[in-house]
């Protein structure tokens, strides 16, 4: 699967100039958490939604609000942005954009073909793909566990798949990914819908942490 088939063509983009309030405006009239920032052509920076958070005045500030008014009007993304960006191709491999991703601790990429941004990638688009990949259907539903080490237990994913049947829950698939920033692996267990609640109570009652 390549990223080209699961990218979000054509995003909205800012300059690095776009003042702070403008791009923060974007992101809440198109739902959006991420901003590429590009000059002419080319990718120089990507401002999240976390940025402009922490771009914000403190509470505890001793300026007055027309000083905090007249500073935020003032400041422009390039600011606070995410200067040069790793990139990646439309033809790239979603499987490889996710291990760059937990490698780099990063939620999502520029797509750039031949210096061109075309499009970006999220976390969001890649567990679609990855859906995708093991054939979840309307009607089935995931289990989701955090921090299962999997390398420091054989037969860890045999014994997850047998409490899940214990229950007389069928087990459609199971598969895992790495944590971005910390160790272990997140667990997916597809099951039918109608059987999500008991596979999640058999499990927390095992002791494993379910992922909400």
């Amino acid at each position: 699967m390549k990223v080209k088939n699961w990218m979000t063509s054509n995003p909205i983009t800012v300059k690095p100039n776009t003042p702070v309030m403008e791009a923060s405006k974007l992101m809440k009239e198109h739902g959006i958490r991420r901003l590429p920032v590009v000059k002419g052509d080319k990718v120089v920076g990507i401002v999240t939604h976390r940025n402009l958070l922490e771009a914000s005045p403190s509470a505890a500030t001793t300026l007055s609000i027309h000083e905090l008014n007249y500073l935020i009007a003032r400041l422009e993304v390039k600011a606070v942005m995410h200067k040069d960006p790793i990139c990646v191709s439309p033809e790239d491999s979603v499987m490889d954009v996710m291990m760059l991703g937990h490698q780099k601790g990063i939620g999502a990429f520029p797509v750039v073909d031949r210096g061109r941004l075309v499009g970006i990638v999220s976390e969001t688009e890649i567990f679609r793909a990855t859906m995708h990949l093991f054939g979840a259907k309307q009607e089935d539903a995931f289990v989701v566990l955090a921090n299962v080490r999997l390398r420091e237990r054989i037969g860890a994913m045999s014994r997850i798949a047998s409490i899940v049947e214990g229950q007389n829950v069928p087990v459609l698939a199971i598969f895992s990914l790495p944590h971005r920033r910390q160790e272990g692996n997140r667990l997916y267990i597809r099951v039918p819908a109608k059987g999500l609640e008991k596979a999640r109570k058999a499990l927390s009652e095992a002791g494993y942490k379910l992922d909400d």
